[in-house]
């Protein structure tokens, strides 16, 4: 076991600044940070040029019981295309829950969607498998890091 200190910081200037104005009247500084126990890490970078569907993390790997608040894990991915690339829906990859073939069928299964250069960090119970699907075939690559918080199955 050992020991995972993450922060996030949030700034942005108020939207009355001259330069970089923000998105509210107020300036603002957030941050927090944590301790995290973690007991494996795994980390993955998924092609997306040329297949879809992709199995991204089978919950039953990490954990045999999904017990809430007992087992999980903390996620972080990152679409790895330049930020500076075109931002339309053809480089967007999405994130989902269940089994392949759900993430084009509808919005019900879809977490979230990643536009280029955007990560996302979050805890997951592992109590669904996630996949992974990309709006078109020539979105890039998908980087994914695990930290596991209980005991593998």
């Amino acid at each position: 076991m050992g020991i995972l200190k993450p922060t996030l910081t949030l700034t942005a200037n108020a939207s009355t600044a001259t330069t970089e104005p923000g998105p509210m009247s107020i300036a603002l500084s957030l941050s927090a940070t944590d301790s995290l126990d973690v007991t494996e890490v795994a980390s993955k970078i998924i092609d997306l040029t040329t297949d879809v569907h992709q199995l991204v993390w089978d919950a039953s790997e990490f954990t045999a019981s999904a017990a809430v608040g007992v087992d999980g894990a903390f996620l972080y991915f990152k679409n790895l295309l330049a930020e500076n690339s075109p931002v339309d829906v053809a480089h967007d990859i999405s994130i989902g829950m269940g089994n392949e073939n759900i993430l084009n069928a509808g919005n019900t299964n879809r977490l979230f969607t990643l536009q280029p250069g955007e990560f996302a960090w979050f805890p997951w119970d592992c109590s669904q498998d996630l996949y992974v699907d990309q709006a078109e075939v020539n979105t890039s690559a998908l980087e994914c890091w695990i930290f596991v918080r209980t005991g593998t199955a």
